[in-house]
């Protein structure tokens, strides 16, 4: 799934957006995506390999995109997505060819970053729950993006829900990481 969805799949789901736009829905609403655990996605335990995880969640941030009206606003300007920080849960495994749903929705969004739950459901359940940092940047300007702006372009006047606390948490202890990792050297 790995060079199949970055230089493939994510390409080809742009363009058929372009070709056939894809329904569209709110910007807080959730897109729910069916896929399948196929062989060059396993590892030595024939379970979705956990790299994986973060391609799939590469596809259904820009299927998100693409539902929510983004996609096209941000391709005309050219900027280009980014992720800051990914934090991952495995719950529960997904077996060779296995079908699963994954859900992607927008929890919210500060002055920098955007905000976005991602959630694999298999045949038995909660398979793993992810949450990811992400923002645009026109790096020919070399400036990143304020997500309201992007907003605003897609759906005028739509406010953030408040920053939950568990992602506040996530923040400080990123930040926390971050400066204490400034002192390490090799």
């Amino acid at each position: 799934m790995a060079h199949v969805n970055s230089f493939i799949r994510i390409p080809l789901l742009a363009l058929r957006h372009k070709l056939s736009p894809l329904p569209r829905i709110g910007i807080l609403d959730e897109d729910r995506i069916q896929l399948r655990v196929w062989p060059n996605d396993i590892d030595f335990n024939f379970h979705l390999n956990n790299s994986r995880y973060l391609t799939a969640m590469d596809y259904g941030r820009m299927h998100l995109l693409a539902r929510t009206g983004v996609l096209d606003y941000v391709l005309g300007k050219r900027w280009m997505p980014l992720v800051g920080t990914v934090w991952i849960t495995y719950r529960r495994s997904l077996p060779f060819m296995a079908k699963f749903c994954m859900a992607n929705r927008l929890i919210c969004w500060d002055e920098r970053w955007f905000y976005i739950e991602q959630t694999f459901i298999g045949r038995d359940g909660l398979a793993a729950i992810g949450l990811v940092k992400g923002l645009f940047r026109d790096s020919r300007a070399g400036v990143n993006i304020p997500p309201q702006q992007v907003i605003d372009a897609v759906m005028p006047g739509a406010v953030s829900p408040e920053l939950p606390a568990n992602i506040l948490i996530w923040n400080s202890i990123t930040r926390d990481k971050l400066l204490a990792g400034e002192e390490i050297s090799c």
